[in-house]
């Protein structure tokens, strides 16, 4: 089967269903999951690193990473791991690019594609640097550029937690430890214009560094988790409503306080995921999830051996195969350079435990593909079912509900130019095309970047 296409069907007993919007995705416990290390990961990695940071970039399919700290100092190269191969290549910049660093913040534009650098520390022989400066990375031409602030900055900082807000078009930055101690500030940026706003508002998670944080664009909210404030690891977690910049406690996290865990999103399963982390000398490798509605915790177990024990790591959600890229971080024995990848228990029903019954639907490769202004994609039907071809985000929200294909059709071509059912122009970003006939269906991956 396509890597990008994939069959849903309705026959075996469902364990969970997510309902987002009108889109059913359902659960099944067929197989369990199983970390893996890929071989084609350890030919060319990144040096061993703690405190990186990368972002998925859904148009070139893959995790672009940079900095951190090795163990002959501070870092500024950037690297990617192509997801659909799981090699990593160093990447050619040009430009200035900024101070070698660890413990900053990395976000993704959709709007610009471009990569954000914010924040960090720099150890040198003459001392350690903490930052407050901003730069983009174009992901398209690799060039590097600094955005100057154009009011008051944050203080400088390290250990902070940031994420991009897609609808507002922001970066948005938590607390962190300064000069003047740890903070608990709440801060917006505007990238295209350079204008930083403080947004603290009066309950607010309490001062704190080396936390994480994840973006659920679903609920358009930021989730924070643990650092340090005091001697302690703290267990407390927090979401941030983006729209009204109001802070709100979730459950603690059952198995205590950790400082530098990594986090991610997994929008397929609506849940906040936090791998690792290290609390009184000693570093973990449990994973654990919180539901989306925030009142439940979960320990996620798997087969096999899995990656050592860790804090300081990175962990990313690949959204179109809906599994987890970890890297680096340091374990007991140091530093390290591994990629480890989890494939998450996929939101759909199987036909039985052994086979996937063959699809009678189809759809062609879409092209162009990326493309800025109008995709085409051939459908085939070969139902006795009328089908719909349906335009969703990796939420599972639907955009755009296309023409009605008749049963029987062996072939016949469907264009989409990029606006929802409204007729408004959609955002960069990658989306699904889903042609339906009863309970099959085929998808496939689309980017748009305009």
């Amino acid at each position: 089967m396509n890597p990008t296409t994939q069959v849903l069907q309705t026959k075996q007993a469902i364990v969970l269903c997510l309902v987002m919007s009108n889109l059913c995705l359902m659960a099944s416990n067929v197989s369990a999951q199983s970390w893996q290390q890929p071989v084609e990961a350890m030919s060319n990695p990144p040096a061993a690193r703690q405190n990186a940071a990368a972002i998925y970039d859904p148009v070139a399919d893959r995790v672009v990473l940079m900095g951190g700290r090795s163990s002959s100092g501070d870092l500024n190269d950037t690297w990617a791991l192509d997801l659909p191969t799981l090699q990593w290549q160093k990447l050619s910049t040009t430009g200035t690019k900024p101070a070698a660093r660890h413990t900053h913040n990395a976000v993704y534009d959709p709007g610009s594609h471009q990569m954000l650098i914010w924040s960090g520390r720099s150890i040198s022989a003459e001392g350690s640097t903490l930052r407050n400066d901003v730069w983009s990375l174009d992901l398209a031409t690799m060039v590097w550029h600094e955005i100057i602030a154009a009011s008051s900055a944050p203080n400088a900082r390290y250990g902070t937690a940031a994420i991009f807000d897609v609808a507002a078009g922001e970066l948005v930055n938590f607390a962190g430890f300064t000069d003047e101690g740890r903070f608990d500030d709440t801060w917006r940026l505007h990238p295209g214009s350079g204008q930083w706003r403080d947004v603290s508002a009066p309950i607010r998670p309490g001062a704190r560094c080396l936390h994480t944080s994840a973006y659920d664009s679903a609920r358009e909210r930021m989730i924070i988790f643990g650092g340090q404030r005091g001697p302690d690891a703290l267990d407390d977690v927090w979401s941030l409503d983006l729209g009204t910049n109001r802070w709100q406690a979730l459950p603690a996290m059952p198995a205590g306080g950790r400082r530098f865990p990594a986090a991610s999103f997994d929008s397929a399963g609506e849940r906040f995921l936090t791998f690792g982390g290290e609390k009184d000398g000693t570093r973990y490798a449990d994973l654990w999830a919180l539901s989306n509605q925030g009142s439940e915790w979960q320990l996620l177990s798997a087969d096999g051996e899995g990656p050592p024990p860790r804090d300081r790591a990175v962990l990313l959600y690949d959204e179109s195969r809906r599994r987890l890229v970890l890297f680096g971080g340091t374990s007991d024995d140091g530093h390290l350079a591994d990629t480890w990848i989890l494939p998450l228990r996929s939101p759909t029903v199987v036909e039985s435990l052994t086979e996937t019954q063959p699809s009678s639907l189809a759809l062609s490769a879409a092209y162009p593909n990326p493309f800025n202004g109008e995709i085409h994609v051939g459908v085939q039907v070969g139902t006795d079912l009328p089908a719909q071809l349906t335009v969703f985000d990796l939420l599972g929200r639907p955009i755009r509900t296309l023409q009605e294909i008749r049963p029987g059709i062996e072939a016949a071509q469907r264009s989409w130019d990029a606006t929802d059912d409204d007729g408004r122009p959609v955002a960069s970003g990658v989306y699904l095309l889903r042609l339906q006939a009863g309970d099959e269906a085929v998808f496939r991956r689309v980017a748009l970047v305009r």
